[in-house]
Order: C-alpha cells, then sequence, then structure tokens
C-alpha cells in the first residue's frame, strides 16, 4: 500500500535500523516498496541488500513516478517508528477521503525536526502528488501533507 521514498545520508547505521524497522510493515502489507535516492558505498550496499529501488541523489521525481504504492510516505533516514506504527498508518490509511498527514514524534520530535517545527515525515495519497507540481520534489510532497491538517504520532525520539 505505502512507497516509502528516502533520501539516503552517510549513516549507515541509521539506514539499517529503519529498513529493518520497516520489515513488519511490509510482512503486514503495508510498505509495498522501497525506493532509497543518493545512497553510496556502504549506504547503497545496506539499500540493495534490503531489497530497495536505489536512486541517484536528484532522482526524486523518477521515484514518485515509479511508485507502485497508492500512497506515499518519506520519512528521515534517522526516524525511529513508536510500537504501534503499523496499526496508526493502517487506520490512516483506511480511512475516508484519503487525506495527506504528517508524522510526528510523541512528545518534542526528533532533533533537529520536531523542534523547528519541520515534519519528520509525511504521507500522501499518490493521487494528490501530481497536483503538487509538475516535476514534484519532497519539499512539494511536505506542504502538501502540513495543508492535510493531519498529525500522525508514530515517530518516537532516537
Amino acid at each position: 500500500m505505502i512507497s516509502l521514498i528516502l533520501t539516503a545520508s552517510s549513516d549507515a547505521d541509521a539506514l539499517a535500523r529503519l529498513l529493518s524497522a520497516l520489515v513488519p510493515g511490509a510482512a503486514e502489507g503495508l510498505v509495498r516498496e522501497v525506493a532509497v535516492l543518493g545512497a553510496q558505498g556502504v549506504c547503497g550496499d545496506i539499500a540493495d541488500e534490503a531489497g530497495a529501488d536505489l536512486y541517484s541523489a536528484d532522482a526524486f521525481a523518477d521515484a514518485l513516478a515509479r511508485a507502485r504504492g497508492p500512497w506515499l510516505l518519506g520519512l528521515p533516514v534517522t526516524a525511529v517508528f513508536e510500537p504501534q506504527w503499523i496499526a496508526a498508518l493502517g487506520f490512516h490509511l483506511a480511512r475516508e477521503p484519503a487525506r495527506p498527514a504528517r508524522l510526528v514524534a510523541s512528545g518534542l520530535g526528533l532533533p533537529g525536526f520536531g523542534l523547528t517545527g519541520r515534519p519528520e515525515g509525511w504521507l500522501v495519497p499518490k493521487s494528490l502528488a501530481p497536483s503538487a507540481a509538475a516535476r514534484p520534489c519532497e519539499q512539494d510532497l511536505q506542504r502538501l501533507a502540513r495543508r492535510g491538517g493531519q498529525r500522525l504520532r508514530v515517530l518516537r525520539r532516537a
């Protein structure tokens, strides 16, 4: 159901933790695929071994166009899920009408994200993504999620 789009960093441990945390969501049928942008070296190897689709750092629009899930999810590579994340996202996806949402951390948020008011993650129906821009970028989908008004507390501080 969800196509996850990640922008890699040089933090191989964080990428490995996040990709591992997605396994239960994939087993439940919630996470359909993962696209990792800009992964190089060890991070590229980790993403490839996890079965992620690899893209160059500037290929967000291409990853978006190839996403097969009806929902798009973007997270920072340092994101850590709350234990109930699968149920919370599943509940949101089942609601009608489909609405974008910000994925936020319980409490103060992730260092460098929650304290600045910047969304930690975004969840957008793919059907709404083209309306963000002719060649949408991640910031377009973040803005769309902010305007959606929904906040899902599915992340926690690392």
